[in-house]
């Protein structure tokens, strides 16, 4: 759809859009509306949190994530999920309530966060929602590629236990990490004073930190109304180009408006939008 708009139109139409229109309707019967591209779920947890985990010593912030492969269809991260325990220590006193939830790369695909590079992060409030359940947070739109992260970060109370984790997760803790920091330390997590691969530790298990993931580029040539979705109005806006010899329906690139053009909005229609 990046073809210039002022091209010169270089040969007549053959066909007027009133003789084309019916014929394309018909061919178009047999096909079903193509809804737009579908979301991608990052999961590694059964949905069921067994325990919960923190500092049983010192105050601390705490980082805690979870690996991806990145699945085509699902390369730009829009929303996290998160199952939480608690932010009150012992004797109920709350800590703060701030959460950071951050994307991060990872450049050498090993699902070790030692060499991460920070991509983005996003801020929240932590709130009781019961066992097992999740909040969901709106993020800034990541693009991620390979292998990423999904980290979360709060200044935790000693004796507060945050990050809820499932050991029934088929990944056995190898996706899954944890950091206590003195203070904020995403851009160099490698220098954190205490780090653990969770499938090392006596806690085995995936923290329940989901993602959601939306096609990157969701532009299709034939989309002409850009939401998304191929339907009659994307036909009529075709056919209203193509009778005005507009450069946006001429799909051959020729510099014609023809059966050729018809037939490639057809197939480009049937196939659907990535």
């Amino acid at each position: 759809m990046n073809k210039p708009m002022n091209r010169p139109n270089t040969r007549t139409c053959p066909l007027l859009p009133a003789a084309i229109r019916p014929l394309m309707l018909a061919a178009l019967m047999g096909l079903a509306p193509i809804a737009g591209a579908q979301e991608v779920d990052y999961i590694l947890d059964t949905g069921v949190g067994s325990f919960n985990i923190g500092p049983s010593q010192f105050d601390a912030n705490m980082t805690w994530m979870n690996s991806f492969d990145t699945v085509e269809g699902g390369e730009l991260i829009t929303q996290v999920s998160v199952s939480f325990g608690d932010i009150d220590d012992d004797d109920g006193i709350a800590g703060s309530d701030i959460v950071t939830i951050a994307i991060l790369n990872d450049p050498t695909d090993d699902h070790d966060p030692s060499d991460a590079t920070l991509l983005s992060t996003s801020t929240g409030t932590w709130d009781e929602v019961g066992f097992s359940n999740f909040i969901d947070y709106d993020i800034e739109p990541t693009e991620v590629d390979g292998v990423f992260f999904v980290a979360i970060m709060m200044d935790v109370r000693e004796r507060a236990n945050p990050g809820t984790m499932d050991p029934n997760s088929p990944s056995a803790g190898t996706q899954s990490w944890m950091y206590f920091n003195p203070k904020p330390n995403l851009e160099d997590l490698n220098s954190s004073p205490y780090i653990r691969r969770m499938a090392d530790t006596a806690f085995v298990g995936a923290w329940m930190i989901r993602a959601l993931g939306e096609p990157a580029v969701t532009t299709c040539a034939v989309d002409y109304t850009g939401d998304g979705a191929l339907d009659f109005f994307d036909v009529s806006a075709f056919l209203d180009l193509f009778a005005a010899q507009d450069p946006l329906a001429d799909l051959t690139d020729d510099g014609a408006f023809d059966f050729f053009d018809v037939s490639d909005f057809l197939d480009q229609f049937g196939a659907g939008c990535p």
